[in-house]
This record gives structure tokens, sequence and C-alpha cells, in this order.
């Protein structure tokens, strides 16, 4: 019942990966005056973004086992809050949370 939400959840994560990774490759192409940190940590952050990048496309054309994971997530959220709206609205809050998160490292690393 839950298996749409949860591959659209997945859809949403791999986007903000490939937003985040698309992020830290410009900044560190066109961001001048980087210190030390941002040097070495850009390129582990960008090694990160590509092998969740390519880990989420096999995971979409394999097995799925991550989609497995969050309608597993959702239905204990269903059940917990006894509501699947709720449950659905708490999956949009974790994901774009994520996706903020992912996308701030970035913009973090750089002011180092």
């Amino acid at each position: 019942m839950n298996a749409v939400p949860a591959k659209i959840g997945v859809w949403f994560y791999l986007l903000f990966t490939l937003a985040s990774l698309i992020t830290a490759i410009v900044f560190y192409f066109t961001a001048t005056g980087m210190g030390n940190i941002a040097i070495i940590c850009l390129p582990l952050w960008m090694a990160y973004t590509v092998y969740s990048v390519i880990k989420s496309l096999a995971d979409l054309i394999g097995r799925q086992q991550r989609v497995t994971n969050f309608t597993r997530m959702l239905d204990r959220w269903q059940d917990a809050f006894e509501s699947r709206g709720k449950a659905l609205l708490l999956l949009f809050f974790m994901t774009v949370a994520v996706g903020a998160v992912k996308l701030a490292v970035p913009v973090i690393l750089v002011q180092f």
C-alpha cells in the first residue's frame, strides 16, 4: 500500500543527492580562495555523493532494497500515528530535511 510513496521518496532522495553533487562540483571549480578544509573535503563529499547516486540508481533498477526499507518505515509510522496522512507527511518532512542537509554540506565546506 505504501510502495508508491516509498518509490517517490527514493526518487527525491536521488534528486537531492544529484543536486548536492552538482553543487559541490560547481563550488569546487568556481569558488576562489577556498581553504585547505574545502580543498580536501569537497572531493571527499563528491566521492560520497557519486557513490550514493550509483547505489540509488542500482537500487531503483535492481532489487529495490531501499524502496522496501522506505515501505517498511512508512508502514511502521502509519501504525504508530494511526494515520496514513501523518506518516506520509513525516516522510515528506524527513526527505526534505535530509535533502537540505545534503545541499548545505558543500556550502558549509566552501566557507572553511
